[in-house]
């Protein structure tokens, strides 16, 4: 509830509820593997975003500040990165899902605006 109480303030704790709720999510679906339900859900970060009623702008940033920020944090290790990261895990790699409103969609916005 925090998260939505103030998105556009979120700290990293909030982000990882976000994504926490939509990794979860990923299990209910039927999907047991972490790093594969973990990269499901960081593609669908940004819809769940939206659902949540989080606007636009926000949801993007936010959705892109958790891929870049702790996800890819379990890239250079930790206690989870053998378990919850792929290096398969970006646009265009294997676990790409190529969803019409991926997180990753967001990145030519994104780019775009800069």
């Amino acid at each position: 509830m925090d998260y939505l109480d103030h998105p556009d303030r979120a700290n990293q704790y909030e982000l990882h509820s976000l994504n926490t709720l939509t990794h979860e999510s990923m299990h209910v679906r039927g999907e047991l593997n972490e790093a594969i339900t973990e990269c499901e859900a960081v593609q669908r970060n940004y819809r769940a975003a939206k659902l949540l009623g989080v606007p636009d702008y926000i949801a993007r940033k936010n959705a892109l500040e958790y891929y870049y920020g702790s996800y890819m944090q379990l890239k250079v290790g930790g206690p989870n990165a053998v378990r919850y990261f792929s290096d398969q895990c970006a646009p265009g790699k294997e676990m790409d899902e190529h969803l019409s409103d991926s997180t990753w969609i967001t990145l030519k916005t994104s780019e775009d605006k800069l």
